[in-house]
């Protein structure tokens, strides 16, 4: 059945909070027709969780220094000023380690 018809009422804030709050992760909507209608409010889909996978600490803050190295590198050369053929190299052999060992910890079942 088309929706094509508009129902508008007017809340004070303290309403519309309390409403929001009632409906829960249920859309407006879907929450006042079935108030109104008196209709059964089915339970919303669940949300899906992130997937958060641990890693050592010191590997994330090891890496994150890296990154930090490479945004000073960038800001550098973004600014105008040269970088040195030492830091290219140095950055080509970080990224050949990287890839490696990306590379061995991500299993090869996908």
């Amino acid at each position: 059945m088309a929706r094509t018809k508009w129902l508008k009422i007017r809340v004070s804030d303290d309403e519309i909070i309390d409403i929001k709050k009632r409906a829960g992760r249920h859309d407006m909507s879907t929450y006042a027709r079935g108030l109104i209608l008196d209709q059964p409010i089915a339970p919303p889909e669940p949300k899906h969780k992130k997937i958060v996978h641990s890693a050592d600490p010191e590997l994330v803050r090891a890496i994150n220094r890296i990154g930090i190295n490479i945004n000073q590198i960038a800001k550098q050369t973004n600014t105008g000023q040269e970088v040195g053929n030492a830091v290219l190299i140095a950055l080509l052999d970080l990224q050949t380690t990287l890839d490696k060992a990306l590379a061995s910890s991500v299993p090869d079942d996908r």
